[in-house]
Formats: C-alpha cells, structure tokens, sequence
C-alpha cells in the first residue's frame, strides 16, 4: 500500500477507486500521466511526496500504528507473548508463591514438611497396618502440641460412639448400607467468644492402597498440623472463634471420617469449614469451590489465592466425578466453607509417583499459608454471616452462590445477583449505545454501504473451518488416540492454526470469486460486530440460566462472557465512531471490477497506515506495476487531501490481547484438569476432545476480525504450525515417563473356584496394556493365556493365573483360612410364615482384615431351580456389637417396629432399615481379628418351592498392606505380582489400585 491509500473524496467530481484489482485501461492511464506533469497545484504539491516531507513523528506514528500487515504481526506476536508470559507466571508455583521470610513461619513450615515426610513414609490405606501408624504419629505430634495450651483439647474419637451406619443409595435401582468405625483425631481450640460459632478445618490421613499418599492428603493433614502448632505458640494468643481439626480416616473409599464426624459431639458448635484435599498431585492449590458468597469473600484475605469458579460449576453439574469432604460438610451437614485443593497432574494421583520425590515444598507452603491466613481471618474477628446464627440477621448475598477468580494472586468474587444486575444492565445499554451509530452511518450519511455478502461470508467461514478442524480431530482419534495424555498443547496449538488458516483461506477466496462495486467498506468492523452479537447471545443463555441457578444446572464459572461480550462490543463502538465522524459525500466508481479485499500475501511497500474503511483509493498491485509510484496520479484535483485512521490499532489492543489472555486462562485451567481423565473412560475422551475443539476455536476467535490483513511471515508461520503439528501428532507417543500409561490392579482369589490368584489389570481399550503385560517374567515362564476382555465404557480388563500367590499373613498359604463363612441362623428353610420375613444370621471370619464388601444376589436357588427376584430381597440389615447388655438373644431382634432408616437397640447392635430393598452393605472395622458378625432380613421370591428358597451372598475382602514380611527364606515382599509389575513394565507405565485393596478374596453361600 503506497501513500495514496490515505487519500479521500473532499469535493465533487474527485474520480476514486477503493478496490486492490482496479484496471486501467490504456488511454485513462496517458490521460492521468498528463495531468500528473502540467496539472499539479501549486499550493499542494505532488499527492505522492516524498517520504522526508513529513513530519518524521508524524511518520513514526503513522509506521507504529498505521493500519499495515508489519505493524499487526507484531501486535499479534506480542499479544501472544503478553498471553503466555501472563498465564505462565499466573499458573506458576515457583514465581507466583514466595516460601515465608518470617521467622515463626519457617519453623512450622519445616515442621510440617517433616511431618509429610512421616505421613509418606508407606502406603497407609485403612485397611492396611500403616494407617495405624500415620494415626499413631499424628496422635503423638497432636498431644506434645497441646500440653502447652490449656484451652486445646483432644478426642481419640476410639469410645464407639461415632461408629455409624448410614445408606449411601447411588441410584433407583442400587441402594449400599455402609458400617464405619471411626478412629478420628478431633482437636478444639476453644475461642475467648464462646458465642461465635466454631470453624472447621478438616482433611483426611489415609491413602489408596498404591499410593504413598503426598497431596492425597499428605499436604492436607501436615497443613492442619502446621496451623495448629501456629495456634500453640507462646508468642500466638487465644483465638476468638473456636476451631476445630478433623483428621479423618478413610475418606478414599466412602467420605466415612468426615460422615462419622456429624456424629461427634462437637460438630454441633460448627457453622464454617475449611476442607483441604488433593485430586492431582502438586502445583498450586486451587479453590474449586464454595457454599455461598457469604464465606467465599473472605478468601481474598490469603496471600496467594488461586481459583476459578469454573472448577465450582463443573462439580455442581457432576461432570467431575471424584468427591471430596466438602460434599459431606455441605449437603449433611448444612455447613457452609471451602474446598481447597491439589488437581494435577492427575496421571500419578494415586499412584505410588505420589511421593515425596515429586512434589516441591512450596506446594505445601502454598496450601499451608492459605489455610492459615483464611483460618486467621474468620477466627481472629466477628464475621457479618455470625449474625445469622447470634441475631438471626441474615446479610444481604450471603447465602447465594458466588462467581469468583483469581489472577496475579488477586482474587474477585461476586453474588450472582451482582452479576446477573451487570450482565443485564451491559446487555441493555451496548445496544443503546450503538443504535444512534446506526442510524448516523446508515440512514444520515449513508457512508458505507453493507450488503448480504458481506456479512455472511464470516459466519460461512466459521462453519466450514469447524468441519475442517473437526476432520481432523477425527483423523487424530484415528491414528492417536490418547494424544491429549501427553500432547493437549500439541493438539491446541495446531487446532488453533488450522482454524485460523481455514479461515483466512476461505474469506479470501470469498472475496476472489465474489468482487464488489462497493467502495465505503470495513472488514474488520463487521466481524468484530458479528463476534459481538454472538458473545450477546451466549451471555443471554447464560443471564437466563444463571437466574435459576442450581446444583445439577450451575452456571456460576461463565462469568468470562460478560467481560469478553464488553470487549468486543467497546471494538465495535470505535469502529462506529470513526464511520459516523466520516464526511457524507460519496465517491464515484471508476468503471471496473473493484474487489474489497487487499491481497494479503501482496508485497508491503511504504505503507504510513490507513484503514481502508476510510473510502480510501485503493491501488491494486496490478495498477501499481504500470504507474511510476512517483508521479502524482492525481494532479489537479485540489480537493483531494491525505487522511490518516488508527481505529483498528484501538480495536486491536482492546479487543485481542485482554480477550486472548481470559479465554486462555481459563482454558488452560480446565485443561490441566481434564486431560488426563482420558485413560479413565470413553465419555471423558468424548469430553476431552470436544473441549479442546471448542478451546482452539475460541482462543482464535479475537484474532478473527483482523484474519484479512496477515502478511506473509503469519501465513506462512500458520502453515507451518500445522504441518509440523500434523507430522507431530502422528508420531508422538502419548505415553512416556513424564505422562504415564496408568493401570489398575487387583490380584483376586475366588474360593468357589480353588486356591488360584489370577492378577487383573484394568485400563484404556487400545493402551497397550495386553503388550505390557505378555512380557512379565511370570507370565512368560508359566506359559498361562492372558485374556483381555472389554468392559463398560471403553475400558478392558486383562487377567492372568499367577505363580505368585500374595503373603497376606505370615505362615498362612490355605487361602480358605483368610475367609471363611459361619452360619449361625438360617430360617429360610423352616420359616412359619413363607410369605413374611426370612432371619439370616452369619458370621464373617477374616484374619488381619479391615474391609469386607456383602454383595445380596437377587438370583434365588434352590435344589430344582434358578429365577430372579423382581425387586431387591434383603430390606434389614444388622452389624452386630456382641456385647448384650440384656437377656435378648440376637437372634431375637425384631424390626417390625422399627421405622426405615439407622437405628440401635438395646444391645447397642446397628441397624438399617429399607424397605426399597438394600443390595450391598460395606464393612469397616477397626479391630484387625474381629469376626463381622452380620444379620439380615428379606423377602423370599414369590414362586413356587418358597419354603426350599435361598438368598445368594457374595462376601468380597479386600488387603493392601505392602509391608514385607520376615520369613526364614529372607524378607518377602507380601505381594510379589504387584511389585513384579513395578518392576518389569516400561517407564512409561504407572499403577494404582483397582478396588479397595490390592488383594481379594471372594467367597459365595447361601441362607
């Protein structure tokens, strides 16, 4: 683009042109000639001057932010840079936190990593020995802590009275009664103020039985010992507000310490909480979610707050599947606090890479300091939500949900009542604003001129680019799968190019075979305006939604919305400012086809910056080639003057740069999280994909309004990013050390069928796991087949007969002595009333055993046939105390009376009661010896031969204690299959465990 690009019409009969492929035919160009050497006006001289007869500010401004392909690929780059380097510093552990300065801090800082280092010292999951010794060790810590405070208590929680019996129906269809007895370490700090209402600070000691437990929840427990040696200090006064520790046990496998705690005397003082937790494994500490506005306010008090309430919303729809205490402090207990938390990354979450070895100190520092600071916050003064509970005044938001963020450890957090006041109130006024814009450009001075065209051609584009980037997220689910494990990035950034590159090829092509006779006209503008209208538009789905905002339809984390609606529309208010200032006159069209679009790989020459909606005269490179750009075309035509626009660098560096960085962030944020679910199952692949579509697109969207004006160094560069990205992603392993291969395992026994282990290994149908496995050492030299079978949702499971029969108990190889079944009541055969309810009574027999599923079969036998209940049999269950306190026998119980739900007798024996039928009770005990002693009563199956019916049980007990075991042939590992796998697999593999032990026993009988 040379200088006469700036020229506009200024008075009649001025001859113009505004179109790239302008011709003229031969005697228009002598003609011109002519009046360029004998018609040039004295007072202003060739239209074509000279560079240096400007005015070199003026030039530098012009060359800075004129409207040319240089100066946007710059601003592109740098909006990128300005992205990245803001996210990245954002999102970073190790230069967005600072390990503490001060002194007392330190301490309790290297305290509590001590402290973790205690905590991962084994695998320690309820079931297994090491969980006594985490407990034994917290005890100690909790007791030498204490001493020095008068007012600090501690429970053992070990009197049985917090043992419980609750029902954790999943569906219509399945209903589980679980049994628990709970070993938590309660502490009471009691406040000055005992009319405050206590706050909680709650996280749980045990881990899964692969994993050494670090974030989950190593971090959390050592954070809670951290604030509570702050809080034991000589130099630390009395609190105000009471608070109270919860370090619960067994949290992996049920939420059952923090359920058990509603039942401890204590929780009655409680209205606030605080939970720590981790579901990834290092990083930085995200809040994922809240109660209400009322307590998520106070989180702007910590010092390095982390946070999205996009997280919020994606657990209140249930899109993320893993729970935490939060979930039972909340919907059980009606108390309203946080939930902070470690979230990636996941590929060793539960792992035994969950270790020490890869986390950073300044993880836990950063969950420490937090949990201090808000701890601080709520305890050290009276909060306006105590009015409530001592005045029964509620404060004004307190109780709605709250869209909230965080950013450059800052944090926001807003009712949504505010915000659906704001997004109304924006959806309202914008319009207004840019209504009397319409009007002046359009029907006032009628200076540019729209057509059809030229606003369908951009959301054309955008369609057919999406069926391209869509065929090509089909090609990579063809050739690679599992890709986003380790290369989400890889496929982001090519999605991203390859979007933008469709784009820029179908809008020019548009432009080519469809030329305009329109001079007044501005590309950007209508796309910035279109793009506009869609943000309007989702914002409105989102205000509507938002107003009836509900657990199960949450839309608190779209806040992002308004504030990329507003940037859009601020870009669009710009362009319709400089349209409306532009001067009435129309030009004329010089006869020829005149196309609307600059090429865009056409060579930049001296281009000082104009942006063409200006009416400008276009010179195409064609006409350029047969002019001398030094003589004035336009000689004589004294109306005619120079005009400089810069609109485009404002609509640019509003819109692009701050639109780029909302829409990465949060992105980036939700993609860390997700990703590595895809090893999980079909539907999160389904999830994952669609999100990194919808993530690409997105991200590409603020660039779009200036896709007509790349030069060649970005063409060039998108083209590339996807080639490379496509080679990349063909050949790029999405397993290797860093992103690992996760598996699960469980080495079971089933009685009914001998004394055989046969080693299962569950994962990702069409992950190599069949590979992996075919080259274990036992396997190979056993010469067993190895049979893989899909399961549900796109996952498989490999089994193998094992050589390598598990140490569960030292001197114990009969299987049958681990689990064995005592009959001590069977009425089905002799009951009086066929049609009434039948008494089964057994007792469990296990050895150094903890966790016991019964699994009640609707199958019924007998010794002619085989049918099916058409309901659930069983509707009580009974978890005997043995320990009568009266003459009753336990057989004797009778339940008629009895209403549905827990309740105890006199006996103190646990009962549950449902009449929609019961299929499954979970056991946890604490005692490793002693017997689950277990009563049931049920319906029989209306059929023939009642009196011969039977009720199938299945008993189903889990061990995971790695701890090796002292024999006379040396030290041996107590579960040589698992530790075989460690062992002998690639790197790139990793294990967790599959069900609630590592080893199973099954046995099956009847009463």
């Amino acid at each position: 683009m040379s200088e006469t690009d700036g020229l506009i019409q200024s008075g009649a009969g001025s001859v113009v042109t505004n179109g790239t492929s302008a011709t003229l035919n031969k005697q228009q160009q002598q003609q011109q000639q002519q009046q360029q050497h004998h018609q040039v006006s004295p007072s202003h001289g060739p239209l074509n001057s000279s560079p240096t007869s400007t005015n070199i500010f003026v030039r530098f401004i012009r060359s800075v932010f004129g409207y040319r392909k240089t100066t946007l690929t710059s601003f592109v780059v740098l909006s990128l840079l300005f992205t990245f380097l803001l996210s990245w510093y954002d999102n970073s552990l190790e230069y967005s936190v600072s390990l503490p300065t001060n002194k007392d801090e330190i301490l309790i800082l290297q305290q509590a990593w001590l402290d973790l280092q205690h905590i991962a010292k084994y695998e320690h999951t309820y079931g297994s020995k090491s969980n006594d010794y985490v407990h034994d060790y917290l005890e100690n810590q909790i007791l030498n802590v204490i001493k020095h405070k008068n007012y600090i208590e501690y429970d053992n929680d070990l009197n049985g009275t917090n043992n419980i019996l609750f029902n954790t129906r999943s569906s219509s269809e399945f209903s589980s009664v679980s049994y628990y007895e709970s070993n938590n370490l309660v502490v009471r700090i009691n406040g000055s103020n005992e009319e405050l209402p206590a706050f909680l600070l709650s996280a749980h000691y045990d881990a899964v039985p692969s994993s050494f437990g670090v974030t989950d929840d190593g971090m959390g427990i050592a954070s809670l010992l951290g604030v509570l040696y702050y809080y034991s200090q000589s130099s630390t006064n009395q609190p105000e507000r009471t608070i109270i520790f919860n370090f619960n046990n067994n949290e992996e496998f049920g939420l059952y310490g923090a359920t058990s705690f509603l039942s401890h005397p204590w929780f009655k003082q409680i209205k606030y909480f605080l939970n720590l937790e981790g579901t990834g494994a290092g990083g930085k500490a995200i809040l994922f979610r809240g109660t209400d506005y009322g307590i998520l306010k106070y989180f702007k008090s910590v010092r390095y707050p982390y946070g999205t309430s996009i997280f919020q919303e994606g657990f209140n729809n249930h899109l993320i599947h893993s729970e935490t205490d939060y979930k039972v402090y909340k919907e059980k207990g009606s108390i309203r606090g946080l939930d902070l938390a470690f979230f990636k990354p996941r590929d060793i979450y539960h792992t035994g890479s969950d270790n020490i070895k890869n986390v950073n100190i300044k993880s836990l520092w950063h969950m420490l300091a937090n949990s201090l600071d808000f701890t601080e916050t709520i305890t050290n003064q009276q909060i306006d939500l105590d009015n409530e509970y001592l005045n029964n005044e509620t404060s004004i938001y307190s109780h709605e949900f709250a869209s909230y963020t965080s950013f450059l450890n800052y944090f926001f957090a807003f009712p949504i009542s505010q915000i659906l006041i704001v997004n109304v109130v924006t959806l309202l006024i914008i319009p207004i604003i840019e209504i009397p814009f319409f009007l002046i450009i359009f029907n006032y001075k009628k200076v540019w001129k729209v057509t059809f065209l030229n606003i369908i051609k951009f959301p054309l584009s955008i369609v057919a680019s999406f069926f391209v980037v869509h065929g090509a997220v089909l090609k990579t689910i063809e050739y690679n799968e599992f890709l986003p494990n380790s290369g989400s990035e890889l496929l982001l950034i090519t999605y991203s190019s390859l979007f933008l590159l469709s784009n820029y090829i179908f809008l020019n092509l548009f432009n080519a075979l469809n030329s305009y006779k329109v001079i007044n006209h501005d590309e950007k503008l209508i796309v910035i305006w279109e793009i506009s209208i869609v943000y309007a538009i989702v914002l409105i789905w989102s205000t509507i939604k938002l107003s009836n905002n509900e657990i199960g339809n949450d839309h608190t984390g779209e806040f992002p919305f308004l504030f990329l609606y507003i940037l859009q529309a601020i870009g669009s208010i710009f362009g319709f400012i400089g349209w409306s200032l532009k001067s009435s006159k129309r030009p004329t069209i010089i006869e020829g086809t005149i196309s609307e679009s600059q090429p865009l790989l056409h060579n930049d020459e001296v281009n000082y910056g104009t942006d063409f909606h200006d009416g400008d005269i276009r010179i195409s490179s064609t006409s350029s080639s047969l002019l001398n750009p030094e003589e004035d075309l336009f000689a004589g035509h004294e109306t005619l003057k120079k005009f400089f626009s810069y609109d485009w660098s404002l609509q640019f560096l509003i819109i692009v740069p701050f639109s780029s960085l909302i829409i990465y962030n949060s992105g980036y944020l939700i993609l860390e999280g997700i990703k590595k679910s895809i090893q999980e199952s079909l539907a999160a692949e389904y999830l994952i994909y669609k999100f990194i579509v919808i993530f690409s697109i997105a991200w590409s969207i603020p660039f779009l309004p200036f896709v007509f004006k790349l030069n060649r160094i970005i063409v060039l560069a998108l083209i590339a990013i996807v080639a490379s990205g496509t080679f990349f992603v063909a050949v790029t392993n999405p397993f290797d050390q860093l992103n690992p291969l996760k598996l699960r395992f469980v080495q079971s026994i089933y009685l009914d069928q001998g004394l055989d282990s046969y080693v299962n290994v569950v994962g990702r149908k069409g992950t190599p796991i069949d590979d992996v496995l075919a080259d274990i050492p036992s396997l190979k030299e056993s010469h067993e087949v190895l049979n893989c079978t899909a399961t549900t949702d796109g996952n498989q499971i490999c089994s193998y007969k094992s050589t390598l029969s598990p140490n569960l108990i030292d001197g114990v190889t009969n299987y049958g002595e681990l689990l064995e079944v005592e009959i001590l009541k069977n009425s089905s055969s002799g009951s009086d009333h066929p049609f009434g309810y039948l008494v089964g009574e057994f007792k469990v027999k296990t050895k150094e055993n903890r966790m016991c599923i019964l699994n009640f079969n609707k199958g019924v036998t007998s010794s002619s046939q085989s049918s099916a209940y058409k309901d659930v049999p069983v509707k009580t269950v009974i978890v005997y105390n043995d320990k009568p306190k009266s003459n009753l026998s336990n057989s004797d119980i009778n339940t008629k009376a009895i209403p549905e739900g827990f309740s105890t007798d006199s006996n103190g024996n646990y009962i549950y009661k449902d009449l929609a039928g019961i299929n499954q009770i979970q056991l946890n005990k604490l005692s490793w010896d002693k017997d689950y002693h277990i009563g049931i009563q049920w319906v029989p199956n209306l059929a023939e031969d009642t009196s011969e019916s039977k009720l199938s049980i299945t008993a189903i007990c889990y061990w995971a204690d790695l701890a090796p075991l002292a024999t006379d042939q040396g030290v041996l590992s107590s579960i040589p299959a698992y530790d075989e796998l460690l062992h002998y697999t690639p790197n790139y593999v990793t294990f967790a465990n599959y069900e609630r032990g590592l080893v199973s026993i099954t046995k099956s009988f009847q009463v």
